[in-house]
């Protein structure tokens, strides 16, 4: 009974890699619609995984890099097979000359392993995380596949490729502190990035439909980089006034 409740996240981490081997099969088809619907379920088991080790406690190493090796199948390999497959099919680029998007999966690879050793990224992240990347990704490329817009025509173009293959890499690996969407507590002034964030992808999604997630990506670039300044700020007035506090107070000589 023990092993089984110590397999049990691991069983979920591997739906996650099996989400993300038949979502690069697929894109690689042509089958994009598939592909994006199992690389979302592979950010489904992505969460629950870690969940329910915690849950269970049974949170290891193994799981630990088998989660690793699962999220760069399903948020790095698959979504470059997506990117791929839309950049030939579309006549943007060559099937040699557009292999240059398998750096999105070399560079989840880096994200991923610059996770690993970092004992930091527990409450915060340093640099965009792979399920974020995908996700961006998958979703432009799912809006001009399916639509017919001005806005469809502006990203179906070499410039638009490469743009978001240099944004998601270099955020990928980039040291900028970004918040966590974990809730700890249900206090309004702890969680008042999240819920900003949540509401913009509420409206995103309701103005744009599937685009409105590579929006709400790059809004929690920019709600993580206020955050930052606003924290500096702060911490660098709580610094100014410890220092005037322990200044010694000037003796006053009395006649």
């Amino acid at each position: 009974m023990k092993k089984i409740k110590a397999a049990i996240p691991s069983f979920v981490t591997s739906l996650n890699m099996v989400c993300g081997v038949c979502a690069s099969v697929l894109a690689l088809q042509g089958e994009t619609r598939l592909a994006v619907i199992l690389i979302i379920l592979a950010a489904v088991f992505d969460f629950c995984d870690g969940f329910v080790a915690r849950l269970l406690h049974e949170v290891s190493e193994f799981g630990k890099q088998m989660d690793s090796l699962s999220d760069l199948i399903s948020f790095g390999f698959a979504p470059s097979a997506i990117m791929y497959e839309f950049a030939v099919s579309n006549g943007l680029f060559s099937h040699y000359s557009a292999l240059f998007v398998l750096l999105i999966a070399v560079f989840s690879g880096l994200r991923l392993a610059k996770f690993n050793i970092d004992p930091e990224q527990t409450t915060e992240f340093k640099g965009l995380p792979t399920p974020a990347s995908a996700l961006l990704i998958i979703s432009v490329c799912y809006y001009c596949k399916t639509s017919e817009s001005a806005l469809a025509q502006v990203l179906t173009s070499q410039a638009a490729v490469i743009a978001v293959v240099a944004f998601v890499c270099i955020m990928m690996v980039v040291n900028l502190r970004l918040f966590s969407m974990k809730i700890k507590s249900l206090k309004i002034k702890a969680i008042i990035w999240q819920l900003i964030l949540i509401a913009s992808l509420v409206a995103f999604v309701c103005l744009f439909g599937v685009l409105g997630l590579a929006f709400t990506i790059i809004m929690y670039v920019i709600l993580s980089i206020i955050r930052n300044i606003i924290n500096r700020n702060n911490h660098d007035n709580n610094v100014k006034t410890q220092n005037i506090a322990s200044q010694p107070r000037n003796n006053i000589k009395q006649s």
